[in-house]
């Protein structure tokens, strides 16, 4: 998924207990957690074998996501005084965890076992920039502006939304026409070199 994707993700999951018990503060923190395995997408900076190589495996690795988790929710009691630090870790650590496991959706592999081993989880259900899972996300970023307080109730119909779409697209043939284009396929049409594109 792209990174606002995992940002809302974040935040539909925090909506099961983080964002009662702490506000929105708490709800950033677990925004953050949910987004900090991208960080490794920095190796970009260093050229795009380094790239190929490091992203999904140096920030996406369960060693990764645990440390990742712990330095977030540590910071969240530290900056913000949010306490309990394990209950925060717990919901940092879901974020994390539900950024990998979204990411194996797609057709770049992530190790969970590196620097160990070089074993990778690629489903190669979705495609980045699927236009309908991005309008999924977003619609629920706007509801849960526009109704805050029905939180829990927009983000159990979202993750159910995406689940059941992403089952969907795992039981039926690849798309064609219109609908690849739709889900995902547009992209590939975009043309090369075009700013901002080759972080995707």
């Amino acid at each position: 998924m792209t990174l606002p994707e995992h940002a809302i993700c974040s935040v539909m999951l925090a909506q099961f207990g983080v964002q009662q018990r702490f506000g929105w503060r708490g709800t950033l923190v677990v925004a953050l957690a949910g987004i900090s395995p991208d960080f490794d997408t920095v190796a970009k900076l260093f050229g795009d074998e380094h790239f190929w190589t490091l992203h999904h495996a140096l920030g996406h690795n369960v060693f990764a996501l645990a440390l990742l988790a712990a330095v977030v929710s540590g910071l969240g009691r530290w900056v913000l005084g949010l306490r309990p630090w394990g209950y925060l870790f717990f919901w940092c650590m879901i974020a994390a965890t539900a950024h990998a496991v979204t990411d194996c959706l797609y057709w770049f592999a992530v190790k969970p076992l590196w620097p160990l081993n070089d074993w990778a989880i690629k489903w190669e259900i979705l495609e980045y920039l699927d236009l309908i899972v991005l309008a999924m996300w977003l619609t629920a970023a706007i509801c849960l502006w526009k109704w805050p307080q029905r939180g829990r109730l927009i983000a159990t119909v979202t993750l159910s939304l995406f689940t059941s779409y992403v089952l969907l697209r795992f039981a039926t043939p690849p798309p064609t026409g219109v609908w690849k284009f739709v889900t995902g396929g547009w992209m590939y049409d975009i043309p090369e070199g075009t700013p901002g594109f080759g972080w995707w």
